[in-house]
């Protein structure tokens, strides 16, 4: 079913309702409570919770995260807060230390128009950088990328393992995509594999189909609704290189059907042949028994370029977001069992997210306004700046 089928059917049910004079569905307000945990070879820990409320038109999250160990010295305790308003059109990102606030109106349709236009400018640049890169001769490649790239492979498994999440019976569901990374410069042989482990659920969650209404009415408010033709036309482009990997993704997950309600993500190396891999494990167990944890940042560091090629965005980008409520007991950020015959990796990042509690009790309306004594903070200005084609060799 098309993403506006549920859109339509809504809007023909309510134009009914009203003619007949029959109430219109109800819309329910939902809190869902979520536990995230993030390991990075063992050194860099950090887990937090969050509490998520939901109306027809507004939405709160808390959240609340912190590092365990020496890294607590870095990362500390860190609260967020964030209130949108789509019936006033605004967004508010609380400081819950300073007690300040940001306020950020939604765009325009003059302002989402021309950042759709400047967008579509940006992807025809990227276009004519693409058209006018010089063809490099085969020994300048290790110059940027140091790895000649196989192609992904994906594999998608059902098992059989069960576990209670939520008050609701999921099933395990595992998604792999290997690529094999050969660095001509020193011999290595390296499978990168990125996984998901999705526990899914068959049952009907209370509270699912409005969040998803909300989250589609926010989207569009800013200008990146899902039908947008501009929007259609950058997807398109960005994902026109795995255009084949999605092809087999979608052919093989057919089968997979439900709700996740725990989702972990990995990202390990290895292979017979992968000297980095080893080097990270290493150096990571000599780290981690030690108080000052410099042996395992040396093995995240040890990685060199390989690694940062293939991960370090991946990587960035997670940390800006334990499960100590898992029902079943056990760390689902630790490396599964490594089944016979399979070569020795090292898990370098494991990060899940998990749906502990689903409540669907009308919620204040005070939870939607501003906290007495917070004051108004006025937005640092930001620089707009110019695509530019990179230079070679940077």
């Amino acid at each position: 079913m098309s993403g506006t089928a549920p859109i339509r059917m809504g809007a023909i049910l309510l134009a009914l309702s009203a003619l007949a004079g029959l109430p219109a569905p109800a819309h329910a307000d939902v809190t869902t409570q979520e536990s995230t945990s993030l390991d990075a070879i063992g050194v860099v820990k950090m887990h937090g919770t969050s509490v998520e409320r939901t109306t027809s038109d507004k939405q709160r999250r808390q959240s609340e995260y912190h590092c365990e160990g020496f890294m607590s010295l870095l990362c500390g305790n860190t609260k967020t807060d964030d209130i949108v308003r789509i019936d006033r059109s605004l967004e508010w990102k609380l400081d819950p230390k300073d007690k300040t606030y940001l306020e950020t109106p939604f765009p325009t349709p003059e302002e989402r128009a021309a950042a759709q236009q400047k967008m579509q400018e940006t992807l025809e640049k990227m276009k004519q950088c693409q058209q006018q890169q010089p063809q490099q001769p085969a020994q300048a490649k290790t110059d940027t990328s140091k790895c000649q790239m196989s192609p992904p492979k994906v594999d998608v498994k059902q098992t059989d393992d069960h576990a209670t999440l939520a008050g609701h019976d999921t099933r395990k569901s595992s998604v792999t995509l290997t690529q094999t990374c050969t660095d001509p410069d020193t011999g290595d042989v390296c499978d990168l594999v990125y996984g998901f482990d999705v526990w899914l659920t068959g049952d009907e969650l209370a509270g699912a189909a409005d969040r998803r209404e909300f989250a589609r009415a926010y989207m569009k408010k800013l200008g990146l609704d899902e039908n947008s033709p501009g929007m259609k036309d950058a997807t398109q482009q960005f994902l026109a290189q795995y255009a084949g990997t999605m092809k087999d993704l979608a052919a093989k997950a057919k089968d997979l059907k439900g709700t996740p309600l725990r989702t972990t993500f990995r990202f390990s190396m290895g292979g017979e042949h992968c000297g980095k891999a080893k080097n990270a494990s290493s150096q990571a167990d000599s780290g981690s028994g030690g108080n000052s944890g410099g042996g395992g940042l040396g093995g995240i560091s040890s990685l060199g370029g390989l690694a940062s090629q293939a991960g370090s965005k991946l990587l960035g980008g997670l940390m800006s977001k334990k499960n100590s409520s898992s029902s079943s007991g056990s760390d689902p950020n630790a490396p599964p069992p490594a089944a016979p015959g399979d070569p020795p990796r090292t898990q370098i990042i494991a990060f899940t997210i998990e749906t502990t509690a689903i409540d669907t009790a009308t919620i204040p309306a005070e939870q939607f306004e501003l906290p007495a004594g917070f004051k108004l903070e006025q937005p640092k200005p930001v620089r707009d700046r110019e695509f530019t084609c990179p230079t070679q060799g940077k």
